[in-house]
């Protein structure tokens, strides 16, 4: 079988399933000729985990990025109300 009919084989149970059926040794594929090969699941769990991780990084600098702006503007919308209080 092909690499891509492995990454969907893969893909079609997720990484969860994947990653306990690896854990107990158990078969991955449907059946046993299906199987891809060990260093193959490694490789997407690697990969597969690379991607997650960038996903996270990028909303936590998202979110990271709209609080700073939403303080900058809280800041200067206190400071704005205590330079009226002084004029």
């Amino acid at each position: 079988m092909s690499d891509d009919v492995y990454r969907q084989q893969l893909e079609k149970l997720g990484e969860d399933v994947v990653r306990h059926r690896l854990a107990n040794r158990m078969a991955i594929g449907d059946r046993p000729e299906n199987n891809p090969p060990y260093e193959f699941v490694h490789i997407w769990l690697g990969a597969t985990v690379a991607k997650r991780r960038r996903a996270e990084n990028w909303r936590y600098g998202i979110v990271l990025t709209v609080a700073v702006m939403s303080a900058i503007a809280a800041v200067m919308a206190a400071w704005s109300l205590v330079i009226k209080s002084w004029s």
